[in-house]
């Protein structure tokens, strides 16, 4: 009974996602079942469950370029903010943790 209502808990968020997300132009793009993930008009929401049985529901606004995660506690369908991010920066930056050769130095390479 209490998975039955952290599923129901799941379902009720996604769909008010969606419902939020087909506000503005009243589509959604498509639905897909594989892997978890829904798209909208600028928004993916992707659900995955973590080896704890708490279900990680991902969610990325295109337009806003930023990303939200929330866990769903499959006992009693609460939904936790886990963390917000603007992606806008991390998108802007040449590399980050990348290995040789760098982008700066490919740009030194020069053509015989």
């Amino acid at each position: 009974m209490q998975a039955w209502l952290g599923r129901m808990g799941f379902v009720a968020f996604t769909g008010t996602l969606i419902w939020l997300a087909t506000q503005s132009t009243g589509i959604v793009h498509s639905q897909t079942a594989t892997g978890g993930g829904v798209y909208a008009e600028g928004l993916q929401i992707r659900s995955t469950v973590l080896a704890t049985g708490i279900e990680q529901v991902t969610v990325v606004d295109s337009q806003l370029r930023s990303m939200a995660v929330y866990h769903i506690d499959p006992a009693n369908g609460k939904i936790q903010l886990k963390s917000v991010r603007s992606l806008a920066l991390d998108l802007q930056m040449e590399h980050f943790n990348g290995q040789s050769p760098l982008p700066s130095e490919l740009r030194q390479v020069q053509p015989k």
